[in-house]
Order: structure tokens, then C-alpha cells, then sequence
């Protein structure tokens, strides 16, 4: 008897020491998990990469930044023609392979190469929109994309126009390919467009005008 009770409380010494061990193991995951709170999924683990050479392709571009991580997609981006406009897309796994490349300089087949973090859609139109107030009369998309190509590449430009009569309101909005122009442009004063001053802040989401009402 004394054996087999041996036996039994050994039994249940395992089971309660796999049992703390399964909890130690589950809490250990959890604190892990937590270190990524802050990262939402895949939004932040995504990078623009420009300069690129001509030469470069995707399995080179992916090989290079394999050095830093895992990357789950590396694309870049071609013409109608199938040539490379010189700038790629490419996703790591982990957010923290990003912050590892941003602190480096980059070269890849002899260039210099620029890669970025890549904005989410929402805050990347969110920070490369202008308001442009005080247009002239006979300002027009065409004028303000001229215009605004000085201070970068000028993905769009419309003057908001009365649906009645077809005149233009006096303000309109342009939208940049990035961000690096802001400095330049808001609230600089003696921007001259049409010969006319005219006025650029940056654009608010309809959502956060909505709030302001």
C-alpha cells in the first residue's frame, strides 16, 4: 500500500508542477505579447524604399533587407512597360525590423537608397493635403499643380467651384506624394500664385471638421 500511495502522491506532485509550469509558460506569452501593445498589426511594419537603382530587382531588394528581418512582401513599384519608377514597397513581420533600418544608411547596387517608414492611408493623406485659400478668380487645378510642383510632386490639385454658377469659391486643395514640403508651405507668407497671396494650412479629415461644428 505504502508504494502505490508513494505513487499516487508522486502523480499528483507532476501534475500540480505541469500545471505551474504551464501557467508560468502562458504568463511569460502574454508579457511578450505586451511588449507589442503599442504597434498596431502590420499598419507600422510596412516601409517605402526610394532612390532606387534601375537595376535593382525584387530578390535583391528583399535579400538586402532580409539582413534586418523577416519581410513578408517586397514589391517594386514598375510602369505600363514593366520598368522600375525607382521606388518599392516592402513589409516586414515585426514592426521592430523598421525602427532597425531607419538608423542606418542604405546603398544597394551602387545608390544611395532612401527608405521610410510608410504611412497608413488615412494619416498619409491626412499629412500631405493643403487647404489653399485666397485663389485668384481665374486660378485653376493646372495653375496650382505648376504651381506647387516647386515644392514637390503634385499628386493633386482642385479649385472648389459653386455647382450653380461654376466660379471658383477661392480655395481649393492640393495633395503631395509626401509630407516634406510642409515646412515650406504653411503659413509661409508671400506665396504668390496668379499674382494673387494666397494662403496654405494643412487639411483637416472631414471627421475632425465634423467634431469642430
Amino acid at each position: 500500500m505504502s508504494s502505490k500511495l508513494t505513487c499516487v502522491l508522486r502523480y499528483v506532485a507532476l501534475l500540480r508542477l505541469r500545471l505551474r509550469l504551464s501557467s508560468a509558460l502562458h504568463h511569460l506569452h502574454l508579457c511578450r505579447l505586451s511588449r507589442f501593445r503599442y504597434y498596431p498589426p502590420r499598419a507600422y511594419s510596412k516601409m517605402f524604399v526610394g532612390g532606387l537603382s534601375w537595376d535593382t530587382t525584387d530578390e535583391g531588394l528583399r535579400n538586402y533587407f532580409s539582413e534586418f528581418g523577416k519581410v513578408d512582401a517586397c514589391t517594386i513599384v514598375r510602369d505600363a512597360d514593366g520598368k522600375s519608377r525607382g521606388f518599392a514597397f516592402l513589409t516586414f513581420e515585426e514592426p521592430a525590423s523598421v525602427n532597425a533600418v531607419m538608423i542606418r544608411e542604405h546603398f544597394l547596387d551602387g545608390k544611395a537608397i532612401d527608405p521610410k517608414r510608410a504611412i497608413p492611408r488615412e494619416e498619409h493623406l491626412r499629412n500631405t493635403r493643403y487647404f489653399v485659400g485666397g485663389l485668384a478668380p481665374h486660378s485653376t487645378a493646372d495653375s496650382m499643380r505648376v504651381f506647387f510642383s516647386k515644392y514637390g510632386k503634385v499628386v493633386d490639385a482642385t479649385v472648389m467651384v459653386d455647382r450653380e454658377t461654376g466660379r471658383s469659391k477661392g480655395f481649393g486643395f492640393v495633395t503631395f506624394e509626401d509630407n516634406s514640403n510642409d515646412a515650406q508651405l504653411v503659413g509661409k507668407l508671400g506665396l504668390i500664385l496668379d499674382d494673387k497671396q494666397i494662403e496654405v494650412k494643412t487639411a483637416q479629415p472631414r471627421s475632425q471638421r465634423d467634431q469642430q461644428r
